[in-house]
């Protein structure tokens, strides 16, 4: 089995515990220990792990799920397991929203936890090496684009026009989710039922617009909130 980094928190100190000697005992290294989300950001930021397993609970009034947008928005995509008991509706579906590599229920037992990492980070190495370009159709060729270069998308009915940095749009036929799932998570964002924005690209923003390269690209309210703090989480973390 390989040997991973990896960073837990846990506000609970006799799971916290537990789950370190398992990882210990299973030849991972433990990065360090958190209790609440400005623990969990000092000590990613101070050893950057391979992995977080991440408590949706944490001590004080952010929770696991706001580590989990702040993870989402950084450069290098870092790969998070929940850690759950009993969720209600409402804490799972933002929970999901965040699209984690997995869910482990407490108590965690070793064999689970083994599993769980192993498929949670074969799958993450294998999803980064297939986005770190897409490939796109102009209509006479296919041509492997970086999506780095990628400023925005704009959904026009079944099509998708997707704004290059230094190029003409390209035209796919598309939705606009459909786009966005063949792109690294955390990195590129809704931001109106019309619209998904890279980022790492955008260089001012107000309440209802971000700005691209001289592009204007709407915000709607339904959306801002989110939008707003991945955007502020990317700027924190570069």
């Amino acid at each position: 089995m390989s040997s991973f980094r990896i960073l837990i928190v846990e506000d609970e100190v006799l799971i916290a515990d537990t789950i370190e000697r398992h990882l210990l005992k299973g030849g991972h290294e433990v990065t360090g220990k958190a209790i609440s989300y400005e623990e969990a950001i000092e000590a990613f930021q101070a050893q950057e792990p391979d992995l977080v397993l991440l408590d949706i609970r944490l001590s004080g009034p952010k929770t696991g799920i706001a580590v989990a947008q702040w993870l989402r928005a950084q450069r290098k995509s870092v790969p998070f397991i929940y850690l759950t008991s009993q969720m209600d509706r409402q804490s799972l579906d933002a929970a999901k929203a965040t699209f984690p590599s997995g869910y482990l229920s407490k108590p965690v037992q070793a064999q689970s936890l083994k599993t769980t990492i192993e498929i949670a980070l074969h799958n993450h190495s294998a999803q980064e090496k297939q986005k770190t370009t897409i490939r796109l159709y102009n209509g006479k060729q296919y041509f492997q684009v970086p999506v780095d270069d990628i400023l925005y998308l704009r959904s026009d009915h079944i099509y998708v026009k997707i704004a290059l940095e230094g190029e003409d749009e390209v035209v796919q036929r598309a939705t606009l989710k459909e786009m966005i799932d063949q792109l690294p998570e955390g990195q590129f964002v809704q931001t109106h039922r019309s619209y998904a924005v890279n980022i790492r690209q955008v260089s001012i923003w107000d309440q209802d617009y971000l700005y691209v390269q001289g592009y204007r690209v709407p915000v709607s309210r339904g959306r801002r909130r989110d939008v707003l703090a991945l955007l502020e989480a990317n700027q924190k973390g570069s």
